[in-house]
């Protein structure tokens, strides 16, 4: 007998900017038909006051699995957060709480290894919710970077 993987990504644009980023709240959806995923807002914003304060950005995140299918999903930025004035924040700066908390994770963003968000079987949905700590060290404008969202099941 042969096991089936499967795998899909939803790549997820971050915007972070120490004024207002306003993102669509659109729904992104990836997977073959055995199992999706559904992440919204597809852009993530936050909001940042003046230092030391922590802007948050929550996500919908909603797994689509047949029957009582068991997956996982992974979380990793393509970088560290980027200005286009050429400065950066390590991705690394970004956590989050993931609710509930049996299927949901807490845990840091990394842009060299993709961190487990959650685990579970069927279809789960949760909240995700982003933290970025404003300090002085951190240059005021607008970073963006990719995250990818990795659902797999066996």
């Amino acid at each position: 007998m042969t096991r089936q993987r499967t795998i899909s990504s939803v790549a997820i644009a971050a915007g972070l900017a120490l004024s207002l980023i306003l993102g669509p709240p659109t729904l992104k959806a990836a997977g073959p038909p055995g199992v999706q995923l559904f992440v919204a807002p597809a852009t993530m914003s936050f909001r940042m006051g003046p230092p030391p304060s922590t802007a948050t950005c929550e996500v919908t995140i909603r797994v689509v699995a047949a029957g009582r299918a068991p997956w996982r999903l992974t979380i990793q930025a393509m970088g560290p957060l980027q200005s286009p004035k050429g400065s950066q924040i390590p991705a690394s700066r970004v956590t989050w709480k993931g609710s509930p908390g049996p299927v949901f994770f807490d845990g840091t963003l990394s842009d060299r290894h993709p961190q487990m968000l959650g685990r579970g079987q069927g279809s789960k949905v949760g909240v995700v919710r982003f933290l970025l700590t404003n300090s002085w060290d951190l240059a005021p404008g607008q970073f963006n970077q990719k995250f990818i969202f990795n659902l797999s099941s066996p």
